[in-house]
């Protein structure tokens, strides 16, 4: 299993980033430490899921195409199980099915990779703050 906690504070959001792109995760998990958030990785949906139902996420960023559970359906799942989490999808390859997901409520944000990690953060960050 590679998900792992690198911060910890009481005042801090939690955020799961969800890639089977090794090295974006840990740019990711990196740049969102920075920004003073706990950073849960992992590194497929399913593994995602397990840890989402362990651990208490604020965020959760995925990529949408990865092996055994997707990021579309593990979206589905947690949308149904914490409507307040914050969820967004990012992919490599355009797709009107990020859009979509954004205009049915599924997900929060779409992002098309490559996409500009801090601005990203700060967005996150001004979103998961204010709550």
């Amino acid at each position: 299993m590679t998900f792992t906690a690198l911060a910890s504070n009481d005042s801090s959001k939690s955020i799961l980033i969800v890639d089977d792109d090794r090295n974006i995760m840990e740019v990711l998990s990196l740049v969102f430490n920075k920004y003073g958030f706990i950073v849960f990785k992992a590194e497929d949906g399913l593994e995602a899921w397990d840890l989402f139902n362990n651990e208490n996420i604020d965020l959760v960023l995925t990529d949408i195409h990865m092996p055994g559970l997707d990021g579309i359906e593990l979206s589905y799942r947690i949308r149904q199980q914490s409507p307040s989490t914050i969820i967004a999808l990012m992919t490599g390859e355009g797709s009107d099915v990020g859009t979509d997901l954004m205009n049915d409520g599924t997900v929060d944000y779409f992002f098309l990779k490559p996409f500009d990690f801090k601005k990203v953060c700060e967005i996150f960050s001004a979103e998961v703050y204010a709550s």
